[in-house]
């Protein structure tokens, strides 16, 4: 069985990404369905890097330069994955 979520560009909007992808012990119906629409788009819709990158900065809670350190990788590298990456949840407006 195939369950279709439709997630406007608004709604994404509401939320500033560090409350929404922070927002662990929230009851609110909207934050938990859309933490569950991102959660599975990072699994699917990123790369490994990019979805590390977003692992470690939100979930993790590191720096930008704490990512670099740990990924050997140079800061501005570790902030494009991360724009990449939010770009490219910002476009999942279907997801199954």
């Amino acid at each position: 069985m195939r369950t279709v979520v439709s997630v406007s560009s608004q709604s994404l909007e509401k939320f500033s990404w560090n409350d929404l992808l922070r927002a662990s012990d929230s009851t609110d119906g909207r934050v938990i369905r859309m933490k569950k629409i991102l959660r599975l788009a990072m699994e699917h819709e990123l790369t490994k890097r990019q979805h590390t990158c977003i692992t470690m900065r939100y979930f993790d809670d590191l720096s930008v330069k704490e990512i670099a350190v740990r990924m050997n990788l140079k800061p501005t590298t570790v902030y494009k994955h991360l724009q990449k990456a939010k770009n490219a949840l910002k476009k999942c407006s279907l997801y199954f």
